[in-house]
């Protein structure tokens, strides 16, 4: 069975949920490390639901810069904050898993979670 954009959105909310409730442990290194792996797989999955909702499927890749581009020749467009935050968000995908150290900018993180929302805000899910 596949899972569909709806599922994945829904998936999505809850990771970007997780890194919100983080927040409260900051500045505790592993609530950082969390938060950021967590915001990552927010936008990476709203990101691949929105490919869906175009009726494509996603690649295989936790590359946000690939994903923002594949929306972008279904015809979505996005701010300026998804080119400040693309680069970011993938290296704190594979950052938060295997290294120690963990480049955090709080300016950043803070644009990454807007981004989510504009992401996650361009599917309208029916009976919502």
């Amino acid at each position: 069975m596949s899972i569909g954009f709806t599922d994945l959105l829904r998936i999505a909310e809850c990771d970007f949920q997780t890194c919100e409730a983080m927040e409260k442990f900051f500045p505790d290194e592993f609530a950082v490390r969390t938060a950021l792996y967590h915001l990552q797989q927010a936008v990476e999955k709203a990101l691949k639901a929105l490919v869906l909702y175009n009726g494509e499927f996603p690649p295989f890749t936790h590359d946000i810069g690939k994903l923002i581009v594949q929306c972008e020749k279904l015809g979505e467009s996005f701010s300026d904050s998804a080119e400040l935050v693309a680069d970011s968000l993938t290296l704190w995908e594979n950052q938060t898993r295997y290294d120690p150290f963990v480049n955090f900018s709080e300016k950043k993180y803070k644009i990454a979670k807007a981004f989510y929302k504009e992401a996650h805000s361009k599917i309208k899910i029916e009976n919502e």
